[in-house]
């Protein structure tokens, strides 16, 4: 018979030791004040949400979205005072976090489908002419003399 298998004193204790030890992303910035996790900071958020339901951002773009994530505009996690939190929707927090953090984002097209950041000659940047939305064409089942 074999001998049954044994571990060492403390095995369990000493495992848990560094759980949570080594904390990363947005948990890890000693700054914040009320960690995510917490039920203080998901009331402060349904607060932000129930005020504001629209992203923010996708609004003065003339675009309707709904918010899902609350972003503090000075990007400083201890102030979560309301002046300083923002609702936005996923996409347009995620674009302003990796702006916040230095990284080069485009957020959005022009008339022509190119992007706003894209930098164009003065000699083509030219007023656009608006467009014709009048046309010679006759609908089926439309006399033409009408």
């Amino acid at each position: 018979m074999s001998e049954p298998m044994t571990r060492p004193p403390n095995f369990f204790r000493d495992a848990r030791k560094n759980y949570y030890a080594n904390r990363t992303g947005r948990d890890s910035d000693p700054r914040r004040t009320i960690p995510l996790n917490t039920s203080q900071w998901q009331k402060l958020r349904a607060q932000v949400l129930a005020q504001e339901p629209l992203c923010r951002d996708c609004h003065k773009r003339q675009i309707i979205t709904p918010a899902t994530d609350v972003d503090h505009i000075s990007g400083d996690p201890s102030d979560n005072s309301l002046d300083n939190l923002q609702p936005l929707c996923h996409a347009c927090h995620s674009r302003k976090t990796a702006a916040d953090h230095g990284k080069r984002v485009a957020t959005g097209c022009d008339i022509d489908g190119l992007p706003d950041h894209w930098k164009k000659s003065p000699a083509t940047d030219r007023p656009r002419p608006a467009p014709n939305l009048l046309f010679n064409a006759t609908c089926k089942g439309q006399d033409e003399n009408d």
